[in-house]
């Protein structure tokens, strides 16, 4: 018996006879691949059609292991990567037909490669956040900017711009920081007495990069200001045409809890059979439906999900999409990414897209675009006007901010999502903190927000909320399923059935309730 059938029958999952031939044969069977399928959410009862089906997703999961070169190319054999790659160019080639004709253009996105990692590329992968965001801060007021390593031993005015290596509060209630740049490490520390300024370094978390500004030498420095890389208040934008987008997630498609009555009738709405003439004419005008990540709800998620599950095959839940999906006018631009532990990707951010033997009826929609979780899309350019970019990304690290930072905790942000959104643009990090989420370690950190968006449309809380910050407009989706067991252990109070639209030309935003 391979070692992968040992370790998943050992997690109580069974392995169809064919697959555990398979596993015990070259080359699987030196290496356990229990990990890497384990973190697609299989069946219970995991198949050889399973197992192909998400081979090039196995391989990604497969590059948190260090394989041996020889090993991993045998694999990487096996699953013919050649033909995957010409049909992803393929793919590539159906995509762009589709965003020329909806004027949709992917402005940033992840396209994930099939490598093993080291401990190089977390370094790699730090030392790129810790530049690319120093260069924002170098935007703001840091007077008197040094490199950590040149810092001499006389006391005077100093600046510095560093990546938070520590944090903690001394007996005299005082915050001491960590700061390290790439020419050595120093200590700040932030008198509580200071009011104003300590409420702020309380928001500081680790691996974030800062910049402060006090009085010191290379020993310590006294701060009295902190800069975030903050986005400075920028133009309103808006387009020329009255065209409209939508946004929503979490529809939870498969569930038993997921409301498809209400979704249809928002499809009614939106293709102009009910409502009054103004929502017709409205509806009319909706050029842009955003659907942001938990598009199904998986299969093997939280103990027990199977008693609450009204289709259990997750290629199914995807077509039962696509089928209500295609009831919506073809003149609507459907973009669509992945997100959180319910869809049929990696639980490690950033997302790529999904799979197209998966989801393959959403493929074949011709108003259908899917992109990665986080992506940058643009809607809307034309000659006279640049469009409005909007950032997409599903929300799994929220569930650590809105209870580690004592202001957001305290504020209930699990209710207020808008709360830690602009939290995050504050930082221009979607997670900066390592624990905050799982992620891949690239050359690029890309949950950097490098491009700044017209709209940030987010997710996962279950919330709907609509909010500005800095003339950005920050959209927190509802959702389509009403509350779960599990959910309710949580204490999840989930608002279903809510749809904002924005007004592209006036930039207003009106909420829909389909409740």
């Amino acid at each position: 018996m391979g070692k992968t059938t040992q370790e998943l029958l050992a997690r109580s999952y069974l392995i169809e006879s064919s697959l555990a031939e398979l596993l015990n044969k070259e080359p699987f069977q030196d290496i356990s691949l229990a990990q890497a399928l384990l973190m697609l959410n299989p069946p219970k009862i995991i198949t050889k059609d399973f197992f192909m089906e998400n081979k090039l997703n196995i391989i990604n999961n497969l590059q948190i292991f260090n394989l041996e070169k020889e090993l991993a190319e045998k694999i990487i054999a096996f699953f013919n990567i050649k033909a995957l790659e010409e049909e992803k160019k393929e793919d590539e080639c159906e995509i762009l037909d589709k965003k020329k004709k909806f004027n949709v253009r992917i402005v940033e996105a992840y396209e994930p490669e099939a490598r093993k990692i080291s401990v190089e590329d977390f370094v790699k992968y730090f030392r790129n956040r810790y530049s690319v965001i120093r260069n924002f801060l170098q935007e703001h007021e840091l007077e008197g900017l040094s490199n950590i390593g040149k810092i001499s031993s006389q006391r005077r005015n100093i600046s510095v711009i560093g990546m938070v290596a520590n944090k903690r509060i001394t007996k005299n209630k005082n915050i001491i920081i960590e700061l390290e740049d790439l020419t050595g490490r120093i200590s700040a520390v932030i008198n509580h007495e200071k009011k104003e300024l300590f409420e702020e370094a309380k928001n500081i978390v680790l691996d974030e990069v800062i910049g402060i500004s006090g009085m010191g030498s290379q020993e310590i420095i006294f701060v009295n200001k902190v800069v975030f890389p903050d986005i400075a208040a920028k133009e309103k934008k808006k387009i020329n045409l009255e065209h409209y987008a939508a946004f929503t997630s979490d529809t939870h498609v498969g569930s038993n809890k997921f409301l498809e009555e209400n979704f249809l009738r928002f499809i009614d709405w939106l293709n102009g059979k009910i409502g009054s003439l103004k929502q017709k004419e409205i509806a009319r005008k909706v050029k842009y439906f955003f659907i942001v990540g938990d598009l199904v709800d998986g299969v093997g998620v939280y103990p027990g999900q199977e008693k609450e599950l009204v289709i259990g095959d997750i290629k199914e839940q995807y077509a039962k999409l696509a089928e209500l999906l295609k009831k919506i006018r073809k003149d609507v631009a459907i973009i669509i990414c992945p997100g959180g532990k319910h869809d049929a990707v990696r639980h490690i951010e950033p997302q790529p897209k999904l799979d197209r033997e998966i989801a393959s009826p959403l493929y074949e929609l011709e108003n259908v675009i899917i992109t990665t979780n986080p992506s940058t899309v643009n809607i809307g350019d034309s000659k006279t006007s640049e469009g409005l970019n909007v950032l997409m990304y599903h929300g799994d690290s929220y569930d650590y901010y809105m209870f580690d930072i004592d202001f957001l905790r305290m504020n209930n942000a699990k209710l207020r999502p808008e709360m830690i959104m602009k939290f995050l643009l504050k930082k221009r990090h979607l997670a900066p903190t390592h624990t905050s989420t799982p992620y891949f370690p690239g050359d690029e950190d890309f949950l950097i927000i490098k491009t700044i968006p017209d709209v940030f449309v987010s997710a996962h809380i279950h919330k709907s909320s609509i909010s500005n910050y800095n003339n950005i407009l920050v959209v927190s989706c509802s959702c389509w399923q009403s509350l779960t067991s599990y959910q309710e252990k949580f204490g999840h109070e989930p608002d279903p059935c809510k749809i904002p639209i924005l007004n592209m030309k006036t930039g207003k935003v009106s909420m829909l309730d389909f409740s």
